[in-house]
């Protein structure tokens, strides 16, 4: 069987929309037609080359589509069902997944670059193997995932919205609620208005929290994140974002500071913006190697860091209760998307995402 997929080669080269062969369909896997992908920053990340891929690699990993082929080994899922694609895959029985972080599975890896959990690949071409990001490559008229990876869509959400659920939804809200778990009339500080950070913004109002500062350079971005719950916003191409925050507080500083760009400085930012007490929550991932210094006394005094993959979100447990918040209306999704584009565009549409004025943009491949 043959499928159309946007194949990345070399840094800002654009993708190549060619036709490819799936192959080595395995007992855990499954097979969905794509009809939605959303283009979330990290496919921007390879685009850009920040590290060193496996390539070919087709891209994409926010999809959502049609089951049209299960494994013998896979169960809880049947061709015709409507999914939305995980970014992570997980076990379901290693200590972690018991645990609830099915993000950091312990059989599963959590990202794997292009190679397939079995150390094989899905897609070839003329004998030439073709990787798939994050083992999801949603920029394709077809995605082979291992089943954990596909979770059930209800049939009164449209796979154009859904498609957002499998990376930056969960990721944002979920660094709110499952990292942080932000308490109730508490102050909160979101540096990064994109994708994730306004569903960040979105958790913190959904947990409770009075003051919500929005940081970001764009007054575009700002005005969303508005609507999206932030109380206060700081454009910090014109203030200083750690002394509006401090202004804000009477010094005190804040209870949360939620950093979602993944630089240095922002990181630094996001430590400075809390008092004695608070956490900083790092949900943007850094490149290798960036450097962050902090002083020791102030973790002594009270002052906490930690991580956020994924928004420590377990898809099979958390994926059910995003979609009854977007039905009920206490979750924005659809206000997410800037745009719509066709997979032919995907390259001009990287592009638009890089020049800094669209959230999301979400590429619409197959009939529903």
């Amino acid at each position: 069987m043959k499928t159309r997929a946007a194949v990345y080669r070399e840094p800002h080269a654009p993708l190549d929309i060619v036709e490819v062969d799936i192959c080595n369909l395995a007992a855990q896997d499954v097979l969905v037609r794509i009809t939605h992908s959303g283009i979330c920053h990290s496919d921007l990340h390879v685009y850009h080359g920040n590290r060193d891929w496996e390539t070919p690699m087709i891209l994409g990993h926010e999809g959502a589509g049609v089951v049209e082929h299960v494994g013998e080994g896979v169960t809880g899922i049947k061709p015709g069902d409507r999914v939305v694609l995980s970014l992570v895959a997980s076990c379901g029985r290693c200590r972690t997944c018991a645990s609830g972080f099915a993000n950091r599975c312990q059989v599963l890896p959590a990202f794997p670059i292009g190679t397939y959990y079995d150390g094989g690949h899905r897609f070839e071409r003329d004998g030439e193997v073709y990787h798939s990001f994050c083992t999801v490559g949603s920029f394709a008229e077809h995605a082979v995932v291992h089943f954990s990876k596909a979770v059930a869509v209800p049939d009164d959400v449209g796979l154009d919205v859904a498609c957002l659920v499998g990376c930056g939804v969960p990721t944002g809200v979920g660094s709110a609620v499952n990292t942080a778990q932000v308490r109730r009339g508490s102050t909160c500080v979101v540096y990064g208005c994109g994708g994730v950070g306004l569903n960040v913004i979105q958790g913190c109002r959904l947990m409770g929290a009075t003051e919500i500062v929005a940081v970001d350079l764009l007054a575009d971005k700002l005005s969303l994140a508005e609507k999206f719950g932030a109380t206060h916003l700081v454009n910090a191409a014109d203030d200083d974002p750690v002394a509006a925050v401090m202004e804000l507080t009477g010094g005190r500083g804040a209870d949360y500071a939620f950093e979602v760009i993944g630089t240095g400085a922002t990181y630094m930012n996001a430590w400075h913006s809390i008092g004695m007490g608070g956490l900083a929550i790092m949900v943007g991932g850094p490149p290798a190697g960036t450097p962050f210094h902090i002083d020791a006394t102030e973790i002594y005094f009270g002052k906490a860091l930690t991580g956020s993959m994924y928004g420590n979100s377990s898809p099979a447990r958390d994926f059910p209760w995003i979609f009854d918040l977007y039905r009920s209306g206490d979750l924005l999704l659809d206000e997410l998307v800037t745009q719509h584009r066709r997979l032919d565009d995907v390259t001009a549409a990287l592009d638009e995402l890089d020049a800094g004025g669209v959230v999301r943009t979400v590429l619409d491949i197959g009939e529903e």
